[in-house]
């Protein structure tokens, strides 16, 4: 049973028309289950998101679901899933704070913690904003936020504004390309390009940091 639900979650994004079919309106339920829940608990990452949103929008575009409720589901979904990992890391710290030990922090990665601590400092209000487009940012950031005592009114305003704008881009990408046939017929090998996505913040990041050191290096040559 557990196997089966696994395979389920896997490939939502991929076997999505079949299940529609299959389950009817209890897709839309689905749905924002897994979107909220890929942004609120940190060990669900290895759900479908991006993915997921943008398979929707491409049979959406079928008329098979509503855009405009796929929409609501997800704006909300993932509001409610980052403002809830905003709360664990609150009460992560309290937790630490009355016992002196007791964190949840310590079944992440160190090395994870280290990178959301590092991204939230470097690029403040905006990085809670655009972390949901880069991997494995989008859950910790907001842990990390209610861990740091980051203040809410200012997280929730980026988390608002980065879930439009996330939303926006997968839910009506999928839809715009979903009018074509050829991205229609082949929603594997579109999600395969699409999951490559995600490595563009990571390379814009690392090409910015480069042409940094770069023209530093040069300048004290000079």
């Amino acid at each position: 049973m557990m196997q089966e639900a696994f395979t389920f979650l896997k490939t939502i994004d991929t076997e999505l028309f079949r299940y529609i079919e299959e389950y009817g309106l209890v897709m839309y339920v689905v749905l924002f289950f897994i979107v909220y829940a890929k942004t609120a608990f940190v060990v669900l990452t290895f759900l479908p998101g991006d993915s997921t949103v943008f398979a929707s929008g491409t049979i959406a575009a079928t008329g098979h679901l509503n855009v405009w409720v796929l929409f609501l589901l997800f704006f909300f979904a993932t509001i409610i899933g980052d403002t809830q990992n905003y709360t664990i890391g609150m009460l992560i710290k309290r937790a630490k704070a009355k016992s002196g030990r007791f964190s949840l922090l310590k079944y992440i990665p160190e090395q994870t913690i280290t990178r959301a601590t590092n991204f939230l400092e470097r690029y403040g209000k905006i990085a809670i904003t655009f972390s949901r487009f880069v991997p494995l940012m989008r859950t910790t950031v907001p842990l990390v936020s209610g861990f740091t005592s980051f203040k809410f009114r200012d997280f929730f305003l980026h988390n608002c504004l980065g879930a439009l704008i996330w939303t926006i881009v997968w839910l009506f990408t999928g839809f715009a390309l979903g009018n074509i046939p050829a991205v229609a017929d082949n929603l594997v090998i579109s999600l395969i390009l699409i999951s490559f996505t995600g490595l563009i913040p990571a390379i814009i990041a690392f090409s910015v940091e480069y042409i940094k050191k770069y023209a530093k290096k040069t300048r004290q040559l000079q």
